[in-house]
């Protein structure tokens, strides 16, 4: 049991616990005034744990949120981004405000200890809000926040709170009655609100700064709930500076997560940032009434509080020097926050929530994850440290030197600020530790008591799992000093250490004993836990197997052994699964793990069945055995010989290290045993089943048919019959001409011809061209004719040269004038299109109508020959030998393909169109007066000849290709051959045009006019269409040109058809620039009347307004720059006067210019 004086003197530092340090924490979400002022945020882990844990990060609905869970260990920090803008899961919209969310806030959760905190930032803001843990959690809350003193615009009030058990009632009251909260349905007050919550939802309550009364009149409010629940608070932004007039003295997000009333204390020491007054001071929160507040040792009390009454410590009582500190106790429990700031700008302040006193404090924080960093921005951040005197302080390893500042008003405790530190933090010391962070870049500060909640050790109840070795120490609530003693039941074993194993160690008490120095006094004391076991669940025993892949399907948990509890889950390499039913033609090789999970006492527990699945071999789909019937005892009788290795190739495909066994019964294959064959003799339809065995002693069973195919049926000897092309008795012969006369079913077979007959049955001897069979008359060749199966016969065929009944004085022609279709097929390349049919029918009539012939067309005697290429179109075919074509005439009997007559006695002769050419479509370019022209257009033919031609219009000349053009229009001729009666066509299109009949130009602009100068042509008569130039080489429609500077010019017109050019004479143009600008920039710096013909014989005199002669310059030199004596003139009007000759006459002229500076 404890020692009453231990726990009475405890009390006098404080009477609660706290931790950071968490296996379980909850982060409810909050709500900005303004949308724009959120923008990336993230959520941060570390643990001072060695070995990776995995932290499980959810909504408040259970979704796990994406990449969950992530692991950590120690040294080994994550940064989770959470989101870029409100809202998100962290941030509410205004709808969501005053209600029930149940997909916002977060939860984490662990195995074992880790620190979270929530980090947000923005262009000119930020904050970190420390996650308080189990701590966090609680029943009563006061609410703090900055006390504002006018609105900004962005500023406002946010509380939130998260429910960790369902049907929790929460109510939240004493607050001044006219604040007012934003709503779904609007702005509202509420005497006091009160809302009914399942696990994991949420409420924000949040109220803008711009009514008066929510400055300050939700500061100490009192959240009350009938089961436990976490409130974070602050501003989403806040500031505590008076209002500038006009402007604001700054603000920023000061947020941080709170613990219940029953947890605070009466003794805290807060460290100074590097705020102004207006942005650092403690802000007290009385619980209780009548509660006294003390001040650095002062025996009297600065001000006496009520419950729910706020004090702002006065900045000047912060005191020492190199960290400033204050020191506040109190007669009863207090909240106590801190505002303060990372820079001197009020507009980098940050909200602490600070621990009392404790000489529990864990005495390391390990660690600060990137403690001068959020997201991807950098800040200047300083880490300030509480711990008592005499101890020593180690950041990240090395012993600080910095000197601690004393507390005023309690001496055994010091402070220490440490600046611009970057990175992963680790803090040690030797004594009991507090640690707390800030930081600012440009506008954005931040704050956060990131460790220092201390734990005081108490008597507890634990319940050990007995499939667990656990350390008893880590069992005791709070910090108790380590190294202490152990008292076990009477009877019962000695404890291994700290470690508790349940098959050594029995039920009962267990009192733990140790010292601590607290407030410079050596403290003795116990605390006992009682230990109750729990029997853990038996996932069975880890085992493995071999399974081939075409193995049927079993159930693992059968393999994990007897008293198995059920109940459990199986996983395959982590990923779930249904049950435990493994199928090997599935599923694959791994770590099949049954998990029994894990209760309030005992951990989750598991058994793993090492899978190995040995690959089958592979089956394919294997074709039928088809072997040709064969002569035993006939080629008929369906019947043959079959080899059944033969198939081996086929069945293994790829495979290898297999074998392959044949069996007549699909039992002895299932059975793989030794009744195997190789070969039998069968007829069709019979199945034969087959395994294949590989290296692992895996089989599989296949089967296929085996079919006996029927040999082709054909005719044992044939004659065919070929016409001769002479005399001689020897002709080609086309041999697959005698296929249709071998086989009725010719279409379906394949026919090779051979030398012999034995040529023939081994399919070898081949005559090499059988469409071009050189032979005489009884020569014989051997055919091998093959069905689609490969079975054959062979046969012979006879070959007969019979006479031609076509000869010589059998031709028959056809002419045809020459055609033009298109730029490949022109009208003298000597090919047309003929109609064959008058030819067709003349050879048939030659031969009596009973004989049953059939005639065709060849274009060479190798086709008419083999019967190859036909001429298929009789109606409309081209001739492919240019001018005169000799056709070859077949004519076979229909019967027995006899040949009956061949020759190439049909000529087919092509006569040329008359070669014409008109030339060009042309101009005819006439008198621009009378419109008078003529020019020679002819149509005589480039072949000499006999001719005649027709013009349109009708040629004065008559019949002459020669035709005189005395005017435009379309001219078309047809001419044709007397001798052939080929006609041929052209036609030639003449426009006419002239140059103007007048013109001239003149200068629109007087002489010495200011600016430039513009000439204008003017033509009139003609046939034509004009265009202008000034220089021969650029051409316009318009008869005005613009612009133009001083200088001589002629001006040219020409039609545009070609038809004449003209030009003006020599023209003037004469003006002045009425400014110009000195300045250096290269644009109009100097003033003269430049481009002056030469035979001005111009001088030019410049004067200043009272006549003064300044300057005299040439019109061919740079001009005056507006300087007299080398002083620069000031910007004014300057008069000019020109004296110049014009056709030898002397004149002058006078005017005025400005000089603009």
């Amino acid at each position: 049991m404890k020692k009453f004086i231990v726990i009475i003197t405890f009390l006098s530092l404080s009477t609660n616990v706290f931790a950071q340090l968490s296996n379980r924490h909850w982060i409810p979400p909050l709500h900005a005034r303004q949308a724009n002022l959120v923008e990336d945020h993230y959520l941060y882990l570390s643990t001072p744990v060695a070995s990776p844990i995995q932290v499980v990060v959810k909504l408040g609905n259970g979704t796990p949120i994406i990449g969950s869970p992530f692991t950590i260990s120690q040294g080994n920090p994550i940064t989770i981004e959470l989101g870029f803008s409100q809202p998100s899961i962290m941030f509410s919209n205004t709808n969501e405000v005053n209600t029930p969310v149940i997909d916002k806030g977060l939860i984490l959760e662990s195995t074992k200890d880790f620190y979270a905190s929530f980090r947000v930032r923005s262009q000119n803001h930020a904050e970190i809000l420390v996650s308080k843990g189990k701590t966090a959690l609680g029943t009563s809350f006061r609410i703090g926040s900055v006390p504002q003193e006018y609105d900004s615009g962005i500023r406002n009030f946010v509380t939130s709170f998260m429910a960790t058990e369902d049907n929790t009632t929460v109510s939240v009251s004493d607050y001044e009655s006219d604040v007012v909260f934003i709503t779904p349905s609007g702005d509202n007050s509420y005497a006091s609100q009160t809302f009914n919550l399942n696990k994991g939802q949420s409420v924000v309550l949040a109220g803008n700064s711009s009514y008066p009364s929510n400055l300050t009149g939700f500061v100490g409010a009192l959240i009350t709930s009938d089961k436990p629940i976490v409130v974070n608070t602050g501003n989403a932004t806040g500031g505590a500076g008076p209002s500038p007039g006009g402007g604001n003295s700054g603000q920023d997000f000061n947020l941080d997560q709170i613990v219940p009333v029953e947890k605070v204390g009466k003794e805290y020491i807060i460290v100074k940032g590097n705020g102004s007054s207006n942005s650092e001071f403690p802000l007290i929160i009385a619980t209780e009434n009548n509660t006294e507040i003390f001040v650095n040792g002062n025996p009297l009390p600065e001000v006496v509080m009520q419950a729910g009454d706020f004090y702002k410590v006065p900045n000047g009582f912060y005191q020492g020097t190199t960290s400033q500190n204050i020191y506040v106790n109190s007669s009863k429990p207090i909240y106590m926050y801190q505002v303060l700031a990372g820079s001197t700008s009020d507009a980098t302040s940050g909200l602490n929530f600070i621990p009392p006193l404790s000489c529990f404090f864990q005495k390391s924080v390990d660690l600060i994850p990137d403690v001068d960093n959020i997201g991807g921005i950098q800040y200047q951040s300083d880490v300030f440290i509480l711990t008592t005197t005499g101890s020593s302080v180690s950041i990240n390893g090395n012993i600080t030197t910095v000197i601690p500042e004393n507390v005023l008003g309690n001496p055994n405790w010091v402070t220490y600020r440490i600046s611009n530190m970057q990175g992963n933090v680790v803090v040690t010391s030797t004594g009991p530790l507090a640690v707390g962070v800030f930081g600012f870049s440009g506008a954005a500060g931040f704050a956060g008591y990131y460790s220092g909640f201390g734990s005081e050790p108490e008597d507890s109840e634990t319940i050990i799992c007995t499939n667990n070795i656990i350390n008893l120490f880590e069992r005791i609530p709070g910090n108790p000093e380590p190294g202490g003693t152990w008292i076990v039941p009477d009877g019962a074993p000695l404890l291994n250490g700290d470690l508790f194993n349940p098959s050594i160690n029995i039920e009962g008490l267990y009192t733990y004993s140790f010292s601590i120095l607290c407030e410079g006094e050596q403290l003795n004391t116990s605390i006992s836990i009682d230990v109750s076991l729990e029997e853990g669940p038996n996932p069975g025993n880890n085992t493995s197997i071999n399974f081939c892949s075409s193995d049927p399907v079993l159930d693992l948990t059968t393999l994990l052994g007897s008293s198995l509890t059920p109940g459990g889950t199986w996983s395959y390499n982590g990923i779930a699964r249904p049950n435990g039913l493994f199928d090997p033609a599935i599923d694959l090789s791994g770590n099949y793990t049954y998990t029994l999970e894990a209760t309030s006492v005992c951990e989750a527990t598991s058994a793993t069945v090492s899978v190995t699945i040995n690959p089958s071999p592979i089956l394919s789909t294997i074709q039928p055995l088809l072997v040709c019937d064969d002569n035993l005892p006939s080629d008929t009788d369906g019947e043959t010989y079959f080899l059944l290795t033969n198939k081996n190739t086929e069945i293994i495909g790829t495979q290898t290290n297999v074998n392959v066994k044949y069996f007549a019964n699909e039992i002895d294959a299932i059975a793989n045993n030794s009744n195997n064959i190789t070969n039998i003799r069968a007829t069709s339809n019979t199945i034969i089943y087959y395994t294949i065995t590989n290296q692992f002693n895996c089989f599989t069973v296949g089967s296929f048919e085996l079919i006996v195919a029927p040999l082709p049926i054909v005719n044992s000897i044939v004659n065919l019959k070929q016409c001769d092309t002479d005399t001689d008795a020897i002709t080609d012969f086309n041999l697959i001409q005698a296929n249709s006369i071998l086989s009725d079913d010719f279409i379906n077979l394949a026919f090779t011809y051979h030398t012999s007959e034995i040529n023939a049955f081994n399919n070898t001897g081949l005559v090499s061209n059988p469409t071009q069979f050189n032979a005489s008359n009884g020569s014989i060749v051997w055919a091998r004719i093959e069905n689609e199966n490969g079975c054959f016969r062979t046969a012979r065929v006879n070959l007969l040269v019979s006479t031609t009944s076509l000869n010589s004085s059998n031709a028959f022609t056809i002419t045809e004038c020459d055609d033009l279709i298109d730029a490949n097929n022109t009208f003298n390349d000597g090919i047309d299109v003929f109609d064959l049919t008058p030819a067709f029918n003349y050879f048939l009539s030659l031969f009596p109508t009973n004989q049953n012939l059939i005639l065709n067309f060849y274009e060479n005697a190798s086709d008419a020959l083999s019967e190859s290429n036909p001429i298929t179109n009789l109606s409309a075919y081209r001739n492919t030998v240019p001018n005169t074509h000799n056709l070859w005439v077949r004519i076979d009997s229909t019967i027995n393909n006899e040949c009956i007559g061949l020759g190439d006695f049909l000529t087919l002769i092509v006569n040329p169109l008359p070669n014409i050419n008109l030339g060009d479509d042309f101009v005819l370019c006439v008198d621009p007066i009378t419109g008078l022209g003529s020019q020679i257009i002819d149509a005589t033919p480039s072949e000499p000849g006999n001719y005649s031609y027709v013009w349109n219009p009708i040629n004065p000349n008559g019949n002459s290709p020669f035709y005189d053009v005395t005017q435009g229009g379309n001219y078309s001729v047809i001419v044709t051959n007397n001798i052939t009666d080929c006609v041929n066509s052209d036609s030639i299109i003449a426009n006419f045009s002239s140059e103007p009949a007048i013109f001239s130009a003149e200068v629109a602009t007087p002489a010495f006019s200011s600016g430039s100068t513009t000439i204008v042509a003017m033509a009139s008569g003609g046939f034509g269409e004009y265009e202008y130039s000034l220089n021969l080489v650029d051409w316009q429609s318009s008869n005005v040109f613009t612009d133009l500077p001083n200088g001589s010019y002629v001006v040219y017109v020409r039609d545009i058809q070609g038809c004449g050019l003209l030009n003006s004479g020599t023209l003037f143009a004469l003006t002045y620039p009425n400014f110009f600008t000195p300045n250096g920039d290269g644009y109009h710096d100097t003033w003269n009347i430049a481009n002056l013909d030469p035979s001005y014989e111009a001088k030019i005199f410049i004067y200043d307004r009272y006549g003064k002669l300044i300057r005299q310059v040439n019109p061919n030199g740079e001009g005056w720059d507006g300087t007299f004596a080398g002083q620069l003139l000031p910007a004014t009007d300057y008069w000019f006067r020109i004296e110049y000759k014009e056709n030898g006459t002397a004149k002058e002229f006078k005017s005025h210019f400005s000089l603009i500076r």
